[in-house]
């Protein structure tokens, strides 16, 4: 079974929402539950991030699995796939149990006693959870240690074409800027359109031609690590309907993206109810966490 899917459903649709970690799609999802399921189930078992070692989904699928209340059978069974499938499983395995799932937890100790991939699934394990979780295996492992006479899973090293830009001479003005997005756009070049994003926030309304442009990357991009940097710019352009976005972005599957959201969300009931939501989530991150409480108690 193929491992890694790009081709990616229409943006607007559940399917294509989900693949690329919107928070429309939880929010879609949340209606009709049981539709869904397959869904996200699908979304755990194939690879659709465009960058595995930058995009996040754990997070998000873990909270769809959780606030859905799907059965965790069909994500436990994926431990027993190849190495890829069995890392997203653990994931958000491990997330589950540290939002209160005593079933989620079972399964990796579980795991971890008589899995293949045993040894990452317990490094994973013993950095997030407490250790009274797994501190008992301790026997366990050294034994499977010593069965492997002390062999090591390779590991991958990969440099994010996100993180690397291009050397740049003279400062592009806005339509050299325009242009370069625009070819990005037909070429369906994902990875770094964020960098031009940036340089053409920097001219604020004055570069408001590009709004549209910026908006259909926010929109389709299965890049999810750069939707926060499309985000920033629509607003540093007075983009129309950013609150909507800056309202979704507290569901996105990026921490950047759910920081922007929690600060700068309008103030709504929906908007306070997720506000309160994430402040009291035991798997959400820290900063996005502290960011939910000080907007709270600004509002309130």
């Amino acid at each position: 079974m193929a491992e890694r899917r790009y081709e990616y459903a229409p943006a607007g649709t559940l399917p294509g929402l989900l693949q690329r970690g919107r928070g429309l799609g939880a929010l879609m999802a949340a209606e009709d539950p049981a539709s869904a399921a397959e869904l996200v189930y699908g979304c755990i078992r194939y690879e659709w991030r465009w960058d595995a070692t930058v995009d996040d989904r754990h997070l998000y699928l873990a909270r769809l699995v959780r606030d859905l209340e799907l059965p965790l059978g069909p994500v436990v069974e994926l431990l027993a796939g190849g190495e890829k499938a069995c890392e997203r499983a653990a994931r958000v395995l491990e997330l589950l149990a540290l939002g209160g799932s005593v079933e989620a937890r079972e399964a990796l100790r579980a795991y971890i006693r008589e899995g293949e991939h045993w040894l990452n699934v317990l490094e994973w394990v013993a950095e997030a959870w407490p250790w009274e979780w797994w501190g008992d295996l301790e026997e366990v492992v050294r034994e499977r240690s010593s069965e492997e006479d002390g062999s090591e899973p390779t590991r991958e090293v990969e440099q994010p074409e996100a993180l690397v830009g291009p050397e740049r001479g003279e400062e592009p003005d806005v339509p050299a800027l325009v242009a370069e997005l625009e070819r990005a756009w037909v070429d369906r070049t994902w990875c770094g359109p964020v960098r031009t994003a940036r340089g053409l926030a920097r001219f604020g309304p004055g570069a408001a031609g590009a709004v549209s442009l910026l908006r259909r990357f926010w929109l389709y991009t299965p890049h999810s690590y750069e939707r926060a940097g499309y985000l920033e710019a629509l607003a540093a352009l007075g983009s129309a309907g950013v609150e909507q976005a800056f309202t979704e972005s507290l569901w996105d599957c990026e921490a950047d993206a759910r920081l922007l959201g929690a600060r700068h969300a309008p103030d709504t009931a929906q908007v306070r109810a997720r506000l309160a939501y994430l402040l009291d989530d035991p798997i959400e991150e820290s900063r996005v966490k502290n960011a939910a409480e000080e907007r709270l108690a600004g509002l309130t």
